[in-house]
């Protein structure tokens, strides 16, 4: 009786320690997170041109998120990019809600963009 009151007590504590280092765990992932500032935090605004011309926008905030901005001579699209920007500058695919997709890296300041067949290049500038 005493051993099994005893291993019970024993596996009460390593349940209970194994639970306190996952959730010390997630604070330090919420706060590294919290305190994270992508490199490429900021306004950049450049042009692209091809089959289409127009000028974008990008803000990075500071967690990475992105929102990006499209004009030509006929409208203004706002894409929020779900994503963020990786360390090494690139973006995943952005796709605006029209279909238009950008692809590129901000470190390069470049990409390229694609709407159904039409197709170019973009370059921007940080602010």
């Amino acid at each position: 009786m005493k051993h099994n009151l005893f291993f019970l007590l024993l596996l009460s504590c390593c349940a209970t320690l194994i639970s306190c280092e996952g959730l010390l765990d997630n604070y330090f992932e919420r706060k590294e997170e919290e305190n994270y500032v992508s490199t490429y935090q900021g306004v950049y605004k450049g042009f692209y041109n091809g089959d289409e011309a127009g000028s974008l926008t990008i803000e990075i905030a500071k967690n990475g998120a992105a929102t990006i901005s499209r004009t030509n001579a006929s409208f203004t699209e706002t894409a929020d990019y779900s994503g963020k920007v990786w360390d090494d500058g690139s973006l995943q695919s952005v796709v605006f809600q029209s279909g238009f997709r950008l692809y590129g890296n901000l470190h390069q300041l470049s990409g390229t963009w694609q709407y159904n067949s039409w197709s170019g290049t973009w370059t921007l500038k940080k602010q």
